[in-house]
C-alpha cells in the first residue's frame, strides 16, 4: 500500500470544499494547514451568509455581462474561497501555515493580499485532475504585488 502525498491530500481535501461553491462560474475551495499537518480552516466560494446566490438567482450577473476573470471584482456576489479560509481561521492560525487551493491555477491581486496579510507562507494550486500543481510562496505574491503596483504607476503616468 502505497501512502498519498501530504500536497495531493490536501489539495483532494480542497476540490471536496469545492463541492460546496455556490458559484455559477467557478466552484473553488482552499484548505488551509498549519506546520504540523493540521486543518487550521476551509473555505469554497459563495456567497456570504444570508445573502441570495447566483445558483438561486439562476444567473450570475458577470456570465450574462462577460465581464472576464479576473476583473471587476465588485460584480460579483461571492467571496472567494481563499477569503472565506482566511476569516474562518483568523490570523493567528495562518501564520506560518500552508494554503492548498483547487479550482484555478493563479490567485488574484484581492486574494495575493489576504494570503500576505493573513501569514501564510506557501500556497498549492490545481486547476483540475489534468492540470500540474503550481507552488509559490508568500515572498513572491509580494514581489507580484509590487510589480503589479509598478505596472499601475506606469499606466497612470
Amino acid at each position: 500500500m502505497s501512502i498519498k502525498p501530504w500536497v495531493d491530500y490536501f489539495l483532494d481535501l480542497a476540490r471536496t470544499c469545492s463541492t460546496r461553491s455556490n458559484c455559477l462560474r467557478a466552484n473553488v475551495g482552499a484548505v488551509i494547514v498549519g506546520e504540523d499537518k493540521t486543518i487550521k480552516a476551509t473555505g469554497y466560494n459563495g456567497t456570504p451568509s444570508k445573502v441570495q446566490s447566483c445558483a438561486e438567482r439562476g444567473e450570475c450577473f458577470r456570465v450574462k455581462n462577460n465581464i472576464p476573470s479576473g476583473t471587476r471584482y465588485e460584480t460579483c456576489r461571492s467571496i472567494h474561497a481563499e477569503q472565506n479560509a482566511i476569516i474562518q481561521a483568523g490570523q493567528d492560525r495562518c501564520k506560518n501555515a500552508t494554503m492548498y487551493i483547487w479550482g484555478h491555477n493563479f490567485i488574484c491581486i484581492l486574494c495575493k493580499r489576504f494570503i500576505v496579510q493573513s501569514g501564510i507562507k506557501e500556497v498549492y494550486l490545481r486547476k483540475d485532475e489534468s492540470s500540474p500543481v503550481f507552488k509559490t510562496s508568500a515572498e513572491e505574491l509580494i514581489r507580484e504585488l509590487e510589480e503589479e503596483d509598478k505596472m499601475r504607476r506606469c499606466v497612470e503616468a
